[in-house]
């Protein structure tokens, strides 16, 4: 495997673009913070392909690649390789555009299925950090990956579950309580958007009806930011989206993961209440004080106005 300090080295994005892919917040340097994460990322995705896998003459794509900061790390391999990367976010693939390409390819794609790409043109497609945080269209999503892939094709993706549960939950992971989990429901994308943590069997259930799951292994040890990675294949025939997301037959998990992630959706919605009415008691305290000071400064004024007037006065004579 080459050594990173002999592969080509492509520029940083501005950190306004790297912060968007993983809040880089309280590293004394972030951008070599953003750079040792692109290369963990490379790493991992070369410790999950297949034994005597190459990259030469495949079609490769990163899917939901930010500003480049995985696909920045395959520079090398573009000259024998036609890497591409694809991103909701405009801005970030316009500097990838303009910075990257040539040798890499980009495109920026919608939030919602079909990518700009013909069926099986890709040999190869990672998705790191992007159904961490599809809710409603993950299902779409995943058929997506399937038809773009050849038939032989390979998708890597990352989920993660229990080390990071008692972190972002407060509890502790519980694997027969935990499905497709989502949090943060009402998060926009400004602020990260939502979270979903994935126990295990449920990704082996639902995922394994539109892919053969090949590998998973934990790997990309991110302090408490552990991902599990998953090596896949497509199945043929491609299952509908209504059959992805069915529950597992005779499977009890499902019924508990959903009264669990109900549960965790009602204390959001009360704390969100809170919130919205504590800001809103503090708006308004705000609005009365400004109001008072406004209208003791105009009384004031108007009350001394005689007293200005007899000070003119005085100073006249």
């Amino acid at each position: 495997m080459v050594a990173p300090c002999d592969r080509a080295k492509a520029p940083n994005p501005p950190l306004h673009l790297a912060d968007r892919v993983a809040s880089l917040e309280g590293y004394e340097d972030p951008l070599a913070r953003y750079e040792q994460l692109g290369a963990e990322s490379r790493e991992a995705i070369l410790q999950m392909l297949p034994e005597g896998f190459s990259l030469a003459g495949r079609r490769v794509l990163d899917f939901g690649c930010g500003a480049g900061r995985t696909l920045a790390h395959f520079l090398d391999e573009a000259a024998e390789a036609e890497i591409w990367g694809c991103d909701i976010d405009a801005e970030s693939i316009e500097w990838v555009q303009r910075s990257l390409c040539p040798p890499l390819r980009a495109a920026q794609c919608a939030d919602q299925p079909p990518l700009p790409f013909e069926d099986s043109t890709f040999d190869l497609v990672w998705a790191v950090s992007v159904f961490t945080h599809l809710t409603e269209s993950w299902s779409s999503w995943l058929l997506e990956m399937e038809r773009i892939l050849r038939p032989d094709g390979l998708l890597i993706a990352t989920f993660m579950g229990r080390h990071v549960s008692r972190w972002l939950t407060g509890e502790e992971w519980d694997e027969d309580r935990h499905g497709m989990n989502v949090l943060n429901h009402l998060a926009g994308w400004e602020d990260g958007g939502p979270i979903v943590l994935h126990s295990e069997w449920w990704v082996r259930a639902h995922w394994g009806r539109a892919f053969e799951i090949v590998a998973i292994e934990e790997r990309l040890p991110n302090e408490d930011w552990v991902h599990s990675w998953v090596l896949m294949r497509p199945r043929s025939p491609a299952p509908r989206r209504e059959e992805l997301e069915r529950a597992e037959p005779g499977e009890a998990r499902e019924v508990e993961a959903l009264r669990h992630n109900l549960a965790q959706l009602r204390r959001e919605m009360e704390r969100a209440v809170r919130e919205t009415h504590e800001r809103s008691v503090q708006e308004t305290e705000q609005r009365v004080r400004e109001t008072a000071a406004s209208f003791e400064e105009s009384a004031s004024w108007r009350l001394t106005r005689p007293l200005r007037r007899l000070k003119q006065g005085l100073r006249g004579r």
